[in-house]
């Protein structure tokens, strides 16, 4: 049974903060004279309205034969509930006009979201009869019903509301001068209202590939679920994820694959001797490995869940936590699995009790507590952190 997430989603805040080193899309060499720089910006962007009936999107969103790419690279996971699906569904049956989604025209009559992606998927799962309605507040007489389950007449009525699109064609086609990806740039700021995805969701959406595929599939593995509490992979939930994931802070951020990230890129740095800000350093990791080659991550996937596996084991199935809170820590997890994956043949299953004994007292200790998890995030402060862990796992019984 998977335990509660002990991560807060306001924790997870504080953790892209804390790696926060300025504004995301800064291009080296741009101008500093605000009027020439406003003047190369300016994205030019053809926009036209449309209405789509339901029923045609029934049709243009079948698995294969999809007219609307629901998502592209930069698109966030899937965040919405079984009450807020349902919710939408209901509002289509009461005619309340629902908002109208964005989409991006990159071919002619191909079209991939911008803003909209939830309701899409919702409309699409919905018309095939895949989930069933709950927590509706004015039609309670459809609780638990789906789509074939209606009367015929609701089913018809629904299949003939249609929802707005706003269609956009951009003039400005690619990555400018200016490192802007058009597409991506609207996805941003029309999903937020002018706030910035956070820092992994970027590296999600600027370096798509092997390697960003790899960090999520991590992130879903056994070992790592179980270590953050997260809810256990399940065969379907790319298109149908449980309530209970999409609730998960860790998961509904990409702060789970921020952490496999921050194992690959720390140590990278500390064996590279690299330089530069945390956060610069999670996105050169990224930028520079983006694409590599299968036999490489498959090695790096090992790798890592073996680590991460044997210190389960060593750990009684709760590595990472601290003493008194029992919460896990980020330094800690850097630290142990660093430290581990340096020195692989240290029998750390028939030290276990050593080992622990030898944690308890350095986080017992002020000065080995704050090298431990304290917040330093240089590249010295992590290795002078990775060194202690390394002693920590050379303890032996006397």
């Amino acid at each position: 049974m998977t335990r509660k997430p002990q991560v807060t989603p306001a924790e997870i805040e504080k953790w892209f903060e804390e790696e926060s080193n300025g504004p995301l899309l800064i291009a080296s060499g741009t101008t500093s004279d605000p009027a020439e720089k406003y003047a190369r910006s300016q994205l030019r962007v053809v926009r036209e309205t449309k209405d789509y009936q339901l029923d045609y999107l029934r049709h243009a969103l079948q698995p294969g034969r999809e007219l609307i790419d629901t998502s592209p690279t930069y698109q966030r996971r899937l965040r919405w509930t079984s009450k807020k699906r349902s919710l939408l569904i209901e509002s289509f049956l009461l005619n309340i006009p629902v908002p109208p989604i964005f989409l991006f025209e990159r071919d002619y009559n191909e079209y991939e979201v911008i803003d909209g992606r939830q309701r899409l998927d919702t409309i699409r799962e919905f018309l095939a009869n895949n989930f069933a309605l709950s927590g509706l507040e004015y039609w309670p007489e459809l609780e638990r019903m789906r789509f074939n389950d209606l009367p015929l007449v609701l089913q018809r009525g629904l299949l003939r509301r249609s929802l707005g699109a706003v269609v956009l064609l951009a003039e400005t086609q690619g990555v400018g001068e200016d490192n802007l990806d058009v597409r991506r740039v609207l996805f941003d700021r029309l999903n937020t209202g002018g706030i910035s995805l956070n820092p992994q969701e970027l590296r999600n959406a600027l370096y798509p590939g092997p390697l960003n595929e790899a960090l999520i599939s991590l992130a879903r593995s056994a070992p790592f679920t179980a270590t953050w509490g997260i809810p256990h992979y399940v065969e379907g939930e790319e298109d149908n994820p449980s309530d209970a994931l999409l609730k998960n802070p860790l998961f509904a951020s990409l702060a789970d694959a921020e952490l496999v990230l921050r194992f690959f890129a720390l140590r990278d740095a500390i064996e590279n001797k690299r330089q530069g800000s945390l956060r610069r350093i999670l996105d050169r990791f990224m930028q520079e490995y983006a694409n590599s080659c299968d036999n490489t991550l498959y090695t790096l996937k090992e790798q890592f869940t073996s680590l991460l596996s044997r210190l389960l084991v060593v750990f009684d199935a709760q590595p990472f936590r601290l003493p008194g809170t029992r919460r896990q820590s980020r330094p800690l997890y850097d630290a142990l699995m660093i430290a581990l994956s340096k020195e692989p043949s240290l029998d750390i299953e028939n030290n276990a009790i050593a080992i622990k004994a030898a944690l308890v007292e350095a986080l017992d200790n002020p000065k080995h507590y704050d090298i431990l998890v304290g917040r330093g995030n240089t590249v010295e402060s992590v290795h002078e952190r990775v060194t202690l862990a390394g002693a920590i796992l050379r303890a032996r019984t006397q």
